[in-house]
């Protein structure tokens, strides 16, 4: 069940402006989730740095600064965690544009899939799973639009910012377990930052990305707590009056 008690926190000497404010808001879905000010300079509050490291370790595989540095290069790249599905929702991006920005009905997405897999050699067995993931993309879609995640007709158009959010996390929990230095791990949050830009729109459209990122990976068409969580997270996000973002512009 989704706790009816989820705020939002602010570390009152964190930053509030600017790039490394605007990376921090793209962490939120995870440090409004653990009760963490969502610019905090040191990232969660809810454990000892030894628990944290001890988090990465279990989760990701962590145990040095290496591990702690490879793991936020690879987040905040451009080749994202989920290539597949980055590339069915490339191909829908493409066909938008060849329709002048029209809305790509299912019939074209799949013709669209179709043609890739042909010019690459894809079998059929492998194009039937493409269709059928494309399909739970789209289920997810209509389940954001009903649930306010999504304007009506609207889609996401990558799933990136699920890495992205990730990694600007990760660059304060290199501080909090001591894997770097803060200065360090600002220039991490302000390639989050920039890399957010790059791919989206406003903070709703990056939020709609997230969201379909995590639920590929965890929820896998189920719409239990790996989407009511962080679902929850955007309306407090988008309405609360001490939001960055309502009160940082996506695009600074």
């Amino acid at each position: 069940m989704v706790r009816q008690s989820l705020g939002l926190k602010a570390d009152p000497y964190g930053p509030f402006h600017g790039p490394v404010a605007h990376g921090y808001a793209c962490g939120v879905h995870i440090a409004v989730m653990n009760g963490a000010p969502w610019n905090s300079e040191t990232g969660c509050t809810c454990c000892t740095p030894e628990e944290k490291r001890g988090d990465l370790s279990r989760d990701w595989g962590i145990e040095n600064p290496d591990d702690w540095r490879n793991q936020a290069e690879t987040l905040l790249d451009d080749r994202g965690s989920n290539p597949v599905a980055g590339t069915l929702l490339a191909l829908r991006r493409q066909a938008a544009q060849y329709l002048n920005g029209r809305p790509v009905d299912p019939g074209t997405w799949r013709n669209a899939i179709g043609d890739w897999c042909r010019h690459n050699g894809i079998d059929a067995g492998t194009y039937q799973q493409l269709v059928g993931l494309a399909g739970m993309v789209l289920d997810y879609e209509k389940r954001f639009v009903a649930d306010g995640l999504l304007p009506p007709g609207g889609y996401v158009t990558a799933i990136q910012a699920w890495d992205f959010g990730r990694g600007a996390n990760m660059a304060r929990w290199g501080v909090q377990c001591g894997y770097t230095v803060l200065q360090t791990a600002q220039w991490y949050v302000v390639r989050a930052s920039e890399q957010a830009r790059r791919h989206y729109a406003s903070w709703a459209d990056f939020s709609a990305g997230y969201v379909l990122g995590r639920c590929l990976h965890f929820d896998n068409g189920e719409f239990g707590p790996r989407y009511t969580e962080p679902l929850e997270v955007h309306h407090v996000m988008m309405t609360h009056p001490q939001s960055p973002w309502l009160n940082m512009p996506f695009h600074i």
